[in-house]
């Protein structure tokens, strides 16, 4: 679904492009403009087989809204926060067991325009995020629960596209990232910790984020 709405972004933008391309005005952000952006979506899935009598019900969640101001002709700073909510229940026929992740996300960023023409510009957004995750695996079959906790650091750049509907209404999309993220996670109940540095970039449609901007 992230690829066909990517795709049909892509195609829409290439279009609008170059229609403005002969056109001589490019999009400003003026300094002192204010900008929110609301990033939201939700997951519901339920499946069952017969064959093994196994039902799957799944749901997940985030929103990820950020504010900002422009402290230069296209150029913000701002802070965005972020949260996510994923459950998922198995459920064979003598057993049940369930996984859930819920993470919180606080992350002040730099975002920096660049002009395409009258309302298409291609952006790059610099950010330094950091994460509280927690996760909880059930085995009822085996009466067992194993729960981790971690803290992820993340530096790093995301490229992107915006387009103008009007004077302050945008659609924005980010693909991917550049940076670096190190992480510690501890592991209940045997109380293990484990560490994790990693540098990363990543341009598949799976980090492919969408949302809705304001600017006043």
């Amino acid at each position: 679904m992230k690829k066909l709405l990517l795709c049909t972004m892509l195609i829409a933008l290439s279009f609008a492009y170059g229609q403005e391309s002969t056109k001589k005005e490019k999009l400003t952000i003026q300094k002192g403009t204010w900008y929110l952006n609301g990033g939201m979506s939700l997951v519901s899935n339920n499946s069952k087989s017969n064959q093994n009598m196994e039902k799957s019900d799944q749901i997940g969640f985030n929103f990820s809204p950020k504010i900002g101001f422009s402290i230069n002709n296209n150029l913000i700073i701002g802070l965005g926060l972020g949260y996510n909510y994923h459950k998922n229940d198995l459920n064979f026929t003598n057993t049940k067991n369930f996984t859930k992740n819920e993470s919180y996300s606080i992350f002040p960023y730099i975002k920096k325009y660049f002009s395409l023409g009258q309302k298409l510009a291609f952006t790059l957004h610099g950010e330094f995020r950091y994460t509280y995750s927690k996760y909880e695996n059930d085995y009822n079959s085996l009466n067992n629960t194993n729960l981790s906790k971690a803290n992820y650091y993340f530096i790093g750049i995301r490229p992107g596209i915006t387009y103008f509907l009007n004077k302050k209404i945008a659609l924005e999309a980010n693909i991917g990232a550049l940076g670096y993220t190190k992480s510690n996670h501890t592991h209940f109940p045997n109380n293990s910790i484990q560490e994790i540095d990693n540098f990363n970039f990543n341009l598949n449609s799976s980090n492919l984020n969408f949302g809705i901007s304001y600017y006043w």
